[in-house]
């Protein structure tokens, strides 16, 4: 069974580290998997080691700080331990060779390593879709990898506030909503989007994860 290493996120109470159940449920049948928390060294070498693939979560807004912006007030900004540990985490990950994928947060947070920026509050900017707690369209980008797996338009779940503006060029976009924001990107090793597969129905959740699987084993071919 391959092995995937999930970041940990941080409540508020600043004493409890945790992971949403539905990431839990939804890979525990297919996959070893190792819960990340920080460590003070910032080293996850054995981390990498250990597992086949990097799997960065949702959780809170990403510190604009690091995308060179001031703070929009109404964001809340996670914890530097966990905004550290997600950065060290990519790069170690990214610099083995070892493929990632990023889910909600987790595409901003690959991004904006990347030298990506963000939209900070998308209803300051659009109110045409409801991005927050809601389902909307999307158009998948024929010729990705994403396109192998999923239909050209799809539904997908929303629960975000922030999106991609400027992105990284290292990343080809996979999906785009049908306001224009950008919902997905990826290249050879990294795959993201911003919904929730894992909130999705049955035989979505599955189609995904037997794109994480082919994702996992093209990776570990190409490394050969």
């Amino acid at each position: 069974m391959r092995k995937i290493a999930i970041t940990l996120r941080k409540k508020d109470d600043n004493m409890t580290f945790f992971m949403n159940q539905t990431y839990f449920l939804w890979l525990l049948p297919y996959f070893n998997i190792e819960l990340v928390v920080p460590r003070g060294n910032h080293q996850y070498k054995d981390i990498v080691e250990r597992n086949d693939l990097l799997l960065i979560c949702g959780g809170n807004d990403i510190n604009p700080f690091y995308y060179h912006q001031k703070n929009h007030p109404s964001n809340t900004i996670e914890d530097p331990l966990i905004e550290t540990m997600d950065f060290a985490l990519l790069q170690q990950f990214y610099h083995a060779h070892k493929p990632i994928i990023g889910i909600c947060r987790g595409i901003q947070v690959i991004n904006v390593f990347f030298k990506g920026t963000l939209f900070q509050d998308i209803p300051s900017i659009s109110q045409v879709v409801n991005h927050s707690h809601t389902h909307h369209q999307i158009k998948v980008i024929d010729k990705t990898f994403l396109a192998k797996y999923f239909p050209h338009q799809s539904q997908v779940n929303s629960f975000h506030h922030q999106n991609i503006d400027n992105v990284s060029p290292l990343f080809h976009i996979n999906a785009i909503s049908e306001d224009g924001f950008i919902e997905g990107i990826e290249n050879h090793q990294i795959i993201a989007v911003q919904w929730h597969p894992e909130r999705m129905d049955k035989n979505y959740q599955e189609t995904f994860i037997h794109m994480i699987i082919d994702f996992i084993d093209q990776n570990k071919t190409s490394d050969d």
